[in-house]
């Protein structure tokens, strides 16, 4: 049995004037750089190092953090983006 057409039009039809969040920030990665980043996160670096070191800006460097740990390759540290306590592994 087929259900009656959608009435509702989708939010992203309807709008006007769109804002697109961060869009000046790249948030694509070579996926060499990957490993890089994680054994800095876990040697402690700070955000800032880790964005210094990879000359990115600190948000995008922000947002891939986020995605590993979300992913779980990397773990949440005690001091959070600050600098951490380096891991032994």
């Amino acid at each position: 049995m087929m259900g009656r057409p959608a009435t509702v039009t989708p939010l992203s039809i309807r709008r006007r004037k769109i804002y697109i969040a961060l869009e000046d920030l790249d948030f694509i990665w070579d996926e060499d750089e990957i490993p890089d980043i994680e054994r800095m996160w876990n040697q402690g670096f700070s955000l800032w190092d880790i964005a210094h070191a990879c000359e990115r800006d600190e948000l995008e460097v922000l947002l891939l953090i986020m995605d590993r740990e979300r992913q779980g390759s990397i773990s949440p540290r005690k001091n959070g983006l600050f600098r951490g306590e380096e891991k032994q592994t």
